[in-house]
């Protein structure tokens, strides 16, 4: 069975090629990383996948002309942050490994149907030439004709053999042929094949859903991480170099025309502390109105994939 688990996660040399995907060669770069993450700090699954992968995809660009101050930054996880790429890229290929773990096999109830109709063809054709003496009769007693996947299967197999043990003998005193016999043995074979892929279906499906889960827990940290250098890059929405805010609203401006033009002179002191403080106030308002900006524009990634539980 854990050949089975690593040809589907990928932690074994079985593969009939190598895959240079940029996915599959991140996948295996980081798969150890990933597998080491602990089941109590994986990350629930009630999110879009495919959105949360191509967002952060999507971001990258965008980061290239912070990359050099957020290595500056103390106090992050550096790793995190270089490695964001990397962990979106072995996530889309986990999730996409997980997809194909789930798929279903083989259809083994056809094939069952196929291999059990063979099989009374071949018993049919035994019984009638061990009754004209060309196969001994005692050989037949073996064969039980017992119904299951696996019983089937070894079922058609042996009678497969024993035709071709016996075909000196029946050759042309039968309406079978030595293609359909070696056509039945192969069908046997398959659907062995596919008993024992349905058997471990179930355990395989599960470490590739763990795989999956651990790679986006690692890649909603490095995210998170990166996010937090980017808040604190861009806390003010606007830059210096491009456009500056202004720092007294018109709307203040001309509340405190209209209070200049009803003030009597003799009260001009009193003026200047309203003034004074009708700037501090839209000031601070100013200022919370960029805090507010800024928290909005750091959550937009956020929001765009925080969807409803799948």
């Amino acid at each position: 069975m854990s050949d089975q688990n690593d040809s589907n996660t990928g932690n074994g040399g079985g593969s009939s090629f190598d895959d240079t995907s940029s996915f599959a060669v991140a996948y295996e770069k980081r798969l150890q990383e990933i597998r080491s993450v602990p089941d109590d700090e994986l990350v629930t699954m009630n999110f879009d996948v495919h959105s949360a992968i191509t967002t952060v995809l999507g971001v990258l660009p965008e980061l290239v002309a912070l990359r050099e101050a957020m290595a500056a930054l103390a106090g992050l996880d550096q790793g995190k942050i270089s490695g964001l790429e990397e962990y979106a890229q072995a996530a889309a290929e986990a999730n996409s490994r997980y997809v194909t773990a789930t798929l279903p096999p083989e259809d083994i109830v056809a094939m069952n149907e196929q291999a059990m109709a063979m099989r009374e063809t071949f018993r049919s054709d035994a019984t009638a030439l061990a009754n004209r003496g060309l196969i001994a009769r005692e050989r037949l007693t073996a064969f039980k004709g017992l119904v299951g996947y696996k019983n089937v299967a070894f079922d058609l197999i042996d009678w497969a053999n024993l035709m071709r043990d016996c075909w000196a003998q029946i050759q042309g005193k039968t309406a079978l042929s030595a293609a359909e016999i070696q056509q039945g043995k192969e069908l046997g074979e398959r659907l062995v094949r596919a008993a024992g892929i349905r058997e471990q279906a179930p355990a395989v499906a599960a470490d590739a859903a763990l795989v999956r889960q651990q790679a986006l827990t690692l890649l909603l940290n490095a995210y998170d991480e990166t996010r937090r250098a980017v808040v604190y890059l861009r806390w003010h929405p606007e830059d210096a170099e491009t456009s500056r805010p202004r720092s007294t609203p018109a709307k203040c401006e001309r509340a405190m025309a209209r209070s200049r033009r009803r003030r009597p002179r003799r009260r001009r002191h009193r003026l200047r502390r309203l003034r004074s403080s009708l700037l501090r106030r839209c000031r601070r308002r100013m200022a919370w109105r960029r805090a507010f900006l800024a928290r909005s524009r750091s959550q937009e990634l956020e929001r765009s994939w925080q969807t409803s539980p799948a």
